[in-house]
């Protein structure tokens, strides 16, 4: 176990894992049932729509259930985003620096040109007061 996770770390996220997809379905079944009553009652007019009820609480628990894989997965997706995406930041860096090679030669040449400059010019002010 490192610093960051605590001793509660791995249940948590099992019960994220397994809890999310079965909010998840049950709130779908909820909102099936509710929009199926709807169109249903749609089609004939005589009955109102009975379960449309379930609509309302089948959303609220389709978002829970979202947010419950969304916690439950996020180390495991951010692990894929990162391998997919090292690989091109490592091609990106040795290409910019291949190309960028002369151009940083030329800022330290004048960099150090400079700083050659400034001491010669302070030598040359102290000597010139003595």
């Amino acid at each position: 176990m490192n610093d960051i996770k605590s001793p509660r770390h791995n249940g948590v996220r099992r019960f994220l894992r397994i809890g999310g997809p079965l909010v998840l379905a049950v709130g779908g079944l909820f909102a099936f049932v509710g929009f199926g009553s709807f169109f249903v009652s749609m089609a004939s007019p005589s009955r109102p729509p009975l379960l449309f009820f379930c609509a309302f609480i089948g959303l609220p628990l389709m978002f829970v259930g979202s947010a419950m894989c969304m916690f439950g997965f996020v180390g495991a997706f951010s692990r894929y985003i990162a391998a997919e995406q090292a690989p091109v930041a490592k091609d990106t860096i040795n290409y910019m620096a291949d190309g960028t090679q002369e151009a940083v030669r030329i800022v330290a040449r004048a960099a150090a040109q400079g700083v050659t400059e400034g001491v010669q010019r302070a030598q040359a002010t102290t000597t010139d007061k003595k």
